[in-house]
């Protein structure tokens, strides 16, 4: 697994060098200074520029993620510590924890991963067709159960003013009335929508 090595994460590891132990410090080395790779090198150049010329894209420079942990391990050691504190200007530990070294980098650069699939058919006309015709009839579902549940409750309200009811009992009932027609109304909705799918 390798991590961009960005500007600031190089100037940042750079003081580090004389500091680390030597096997430590030599894979750093190695790591600053080892050559640009291509993350594109097997695809064709893009258009050409405005200029005319087709100029290749930019090169990435990477880092292991495990020589980056190492030395966000060997900086929170006591020994560690005295070593960044003792530099001159001091460096603090916590500027090389791992969130603070992975800050503004990319993992994998330079690896090619697999494009994300597309819809099948899903992107035909007669596929976007019969979404829509689709999804028509289903607010026009939702419509009519909401039209049968305001009908209900009023036809309700009004069938109990005929009884000369008082009014908090014609709400009361016309409610009631509502909320078993909504509960039905859910089910016969949901009946309808696995069927459509």
């Amino acid at each position: 697994l390798t991590v961009s090595l960005e500007e600031h994460l190089a100037d940042a590891l750079r003081p580090l060098l004389p500091l680390l132990p030597e096997a430590l410090s030599a894979d750093l080395n190695r790591a600053l200074n080892a050559p640009h790779s291509d993350p594109n090198s097997d695809v064709s150049p893009g258009p050409p520029s405005s200029s005319g010329s087709s100029s290749p894209p930019p090169a990435v420079r990477t880092i292991p993620y495990q020589l980056l942990s190492t030395i966000s391990k060997w900086s929170r050691t006591p020994a560690g510590a005295q070593v960044l504190a003792s530099h001159e200007p001091p460096l603090a530990a916590q500027d090389y924890a791992m969130v603070a070294l992975l800050a503004g980098t990319r993992t994998s650069p330079d690896r090619k991963f697999p494009s994300a699939p597309s819809g099948t058919n899903a992107d035909t006309p007669a596929a976007a067709q019969k979404r829509e015709l689709s999804d028509r009839r289903a607010v026009t579902a939702v419509l009519n159960a909401l039209l049968s549940i305001g009908g209900a409750g009023v036809a309700t309200f009004w069938a109990a003013g005929r009884l000369a009811w008082k009014d908090e009992w014609k709400v009361l009932l016309a409610l009631s009335v509502s909320i078993v027609v909504a509960a039905s109304e859910v089910i016969l909705y949901i009946i309808w929508d696995s069927r459509r799918t």
